[in-house]
């Protein structure tokens, strides 16, 4: 649940202040880099707004196999809510630094779509059992974000597993004075 958790908060972040449209892979590699990402975002002009944000995500299905049939729909419906600070600083740095924020380098996009406030992307993250890919749909403004996504990952001694949520992102103030 901690590796979703990082992974969908991460997609809020870098889906917080992105509206444009087509698919950002400039290179036309097939694969949709971070750098590229943050260039695609920053080239539709909307930043994010520095602030306190709000993010709320709801698991809402969970398929593993061999799972036992007791087990069915078990953490459907489970949130998690948590507060980030966003600071002018990291705003200024621009998407690429944001979109780094919690990966240690190991995401990259396959697609990653923008078009009038409304996204569709695909990010594939590597961990220690395999390669998650995470496809996001949803809609996007400079103070929120929420989308839809669904997470096919290796369970281990189990096979591929899915996890569906909700992510939704607000702006909720400022950030609290150091």
């Amino acid at each position: 649940m901690k590796r979703i958790t990082i992974i969908a908060s991460l997609g809020a972040v870098l889906l917080a202040g992105c509206s444009g449209g087509g698919n950002a892979d400039a290179d036309g590699n097939g694969e949709v880099s971070m750098k590229e990402a943050a260039k695609k975002a920053e080239a539709e002009g909307l930043k994010p707004e520095p602030g306190q944000y709000k993010a709320v995500i709801t698991m809402t299905g969970m398929e593993i196999p061999g799972m036992p049939p007791e087990m069915e729909g078990h953490g459907a419906g489970l949130t998690t809510t948590s507060e980030y600070c966003l600071t002018q600083e990291e705003v200024d740095k621009g998407y690429q630094e944001m979109m780094k924020r919690g990966q240690n380098g190991e995401c990259s996009y396959e697609s990653f779509n923008l078009a009038n406030g409304k996204m569709d992307a695909v990010m594939v993250c590597k961990t220690p059992e395999g390669n998650a890919r995470m496809a996001m749909d949803g809609t996007v403004t400079p103070t929120s974000s929420e989308f839809t996504a669904t997470m096919a990952m290796q369970v281990p001694e189990m096979g591929e597993g899915k996890m569906t949520f909700t992510a939704k992102h607000e702006r909720v103030g400022d950030c609290p004075a150091k």
